[in-house]
């Protein structure tokens, strides 16, 4: 082989190194870009999933406090009967691929409650019970006032000043007192505690406290 011969023999294997090396580089280029795509799909598929879980851990909340303030008004509209359940239901086992929305379980529940549940007067017999309790209130809590007074003369210093302004405030309230023991029956009987028991019952404590302090 001649000298000119070697020489273009090993600029030939030159260039297949230079072309296998270019070849090798480009390969890595793509493998590296392939990669870095990749890494952000995956990324991007995890920042998805996890505002899905996101979302899916608020929705549960927001269901489970609207189930829980359907249960309350349950409780509250329908008394011991429904109290006596620990709570709501627990949620159904859905099958593989079943789609279902609680939210329309609990608007239907929310509906059925106020569809049914009409609270009614309260009856005229129970009037004379609560105009007892009225007047019984109001003269407990005039006892309080006159108790009051009693301890702020007696002992003086702070008490003589500060005892009277309770007294005042126990005057004050005590025809409204009769309003609380009235709240219970309407609530026991689930009926709804109108005007005119209201009125009836205000009066009563009124009258009994106005009577009461002429008498004292």
């Amino acid at each position: 082989m001649t000298y000119h011969e070697a020489i273009a023999e090993l600029a030939g294997a030159y260039a297949s190194v230079d072309s296998q090396r270019t070849e090798a580089d480009e390969w890595y280029q793509r493998q590296v870009a392939a990669a870095a795509r990749a890494v952000e799909e995956a990324t991007a598929a995890v920042e998805a999933a996890q505002r899905a879980v996101d979302e899916a851990a608020e929705l549960v909340e927001r269901i489970d406090a609207e189930a829980e303030e359907v249960w309350r008004t349950t409780v509250r509209r329908l008394g011991p009967p429904a109290a006596r359940y620990s709570g709501p239901p627990l949620p159904g086992h859905l099958q593989a691929g079943e789609d279902h929305d609680p939210r329309h379980d609990i608007g239907s529940a929310s509906e059925l409650l106020d569809r049914t549940w009409r609270p009614g007067r309260m009856p005229q017999r129970t009037l004379p019970t609560l105009v007892v309790l009225s007047a019984l209130g109001a003269a407990l809590a005039f006892t309080l006032r006159e108790a009051a007074l009693w301890a702020g003369r007696s002992y003086g210093g702070d008490l003589a000043v500060g005892l009277p302004v309770l007294a005042l405030v126990v005057t004050l309230v005590a025809p409204f007192v009769g309003l609380w023991p009235a709240r219970v029956v309407a609530d026991r009987r689930h009926v709804a505690l109108d005007t005119t028991t209201i009125a009836v019952v205000l009066a009563t404590g009124l009258a009994t406290t106005v009577t009461l302090y002429l008498l004292a």
